[in-house]
């Protein structure tokens, strides 16, 4: 009897010992994320843009002998190089994009937005015509009341916007000095890569020098396998949405199916971005039709990718569809879009580990 009671206390000390442990080490990892990540994050970039580089560097090297720091000189600058023209080509797209949409607003406001208000007020007049003087006197004290409303909420939001403007306008100096710190740090990382991974090596315990290693290697292979889960999802909603907008009677369909699908991907935005103000549009203009079909696809749409996408990542990395649901919102929540991924992968690293015995934090399932 004594045997068991001792037995069980040694049980729960070791669980509270683990448990502790593991709460520590999860704070701190959460405090070094949460904090110092950000501070770090053009080092942070420079070593995973030069991790990507170091691959063809080395494959040019086995074929040409040329010195190392020229071979990463010259790739560094190649791949800035189309880094700019890419996100300069993604902006001017974006910019006349937004343009030709904003060209169209004076018609739009013209020959559907006024006459839906002038409708509206002519059934309002006719119905405070028909009502009494105290009904009337009521209405009006209220419509005063939600005009005041209006006025401070248009107040706030001018304030709101004005104050995001000019954060934005003064972090711009703040943002190309880290630029710049990438880039400067990518090139004198990428031409010292093997002597700062062997310098980092030789600091390290062999049996967590064993862990990073295992988690590099899965780690790169699961992000590229969430890749092709996303590009899996972006295209059966690029799917989803042409079928509907051709059922609808919406011309270029194809087009505006893409662009609906590329904002289905971002987790604040979403398809709803896109389709729910093209809803509302069209109820206000009377397209009642082309109103309800939008706002039923979008529903059926959300309700899809909300069933297919912690499958199909979960599948990916390793974990249950409802792990992967509740890690990807409590990463975005905490982390933001980086968690939207970040967590799940780190989780289902954690698991992979365990179950390959580089670590033991918790029992593997019985086979």
């Amino acid at each position: 009897m004594k045997f068991d009671n001792d037995l069980r206390l040694e049980k729960q000390r070791n669980f509270l010992i683990k448990t502790g442990y593991f709460s520590v080490v999860a704070l701190m990892i959460l405090f070094v994320l949460k904090f110092i990540a950000p501070t770090l994050m053009p080092f942070i970039i420079a070593f995973l843009i030069s991790c990507i580089l170091n691959y063809p560097i080395r494959f040019i090297l086995k074929k040409i002998p040329l010195k190392r720091s020229f071979v990463s000189i010259l790739m560094v600058i190649l791949f800035f190089i189309f880094s700019t023209i890419i996100i300069v080509s993604i902006g001017v797209e974006t910019a006349i994009f937004i343009k030709n949409s904003f060209s169209n607003l004076p018609v739009l406001f013209t020959e559907m937005f006024i006459p839906f208000i002038e409708d509206i007020f002519t059934k309002v007049d006719r119905l405070i015509n028909s009502l009494d003087s105290e009904v009337i006197l009521f209405l009006e004290q209220g419509l005063l009341e939600v005009f005041k409303s209006l006025g401070t909420f248009i107040s706030n939001l001018s304030t709101a916007v004005i104050g995001r403007f000019s954060h934005i306008a003064t972090s711009i100096p703040g943002t190309l000095i880290r630029v710049l710190i990438t880039i400067i740090a990518t090139f004198f990382i990428t031409i010292d890569f093997d002597k700062i991974i062997m310098f980092i090596k030789k600091q390290i315990p062999q049996r967590i020098t064993v862990i990073l290693e295992e988690s590099r290697t899965y780690i790169f292979g699961t992000i590229f396998k969430c890749i092709l889960s996303y590009i899996l999802i972006m295209l059966i909603t690029f799917t989803e949405i042409f079928i509907g907008l051709s059922i609808i009677g919406i011309e270029n369909a194809a087009i505006i199916a893409f662009i609906i699908s590329l904002f289905d991907i971002l987790p604040v935005l979403g398809s709803g971005g896109v389709m729910i103000p093209w809803a509302i549009i069209a109820g206000i203009s009377g397209n009642y039709k082309v109103s309800i079909g939008i706002a039923l696809l979008y529903v059926g749409i959300t309700i899809i990718r909300n069933i297919i996408e912690p499958k199909l990542v979960g599948k990916q990395v390793g974990l249950h569809p409802i792990v992967t649901l509740a890690s990807m919102l409590i990463g975005v929540k905490l982390f933001g879009m980086i968690g939207l991924l970040g967590l799940p992968i780190s989780i289902a690293l954690i698991k992979s580990l365990n179950y390959k015995g580089v670590i033991n934090i918790f029992k593997k399932e019985s086979t």
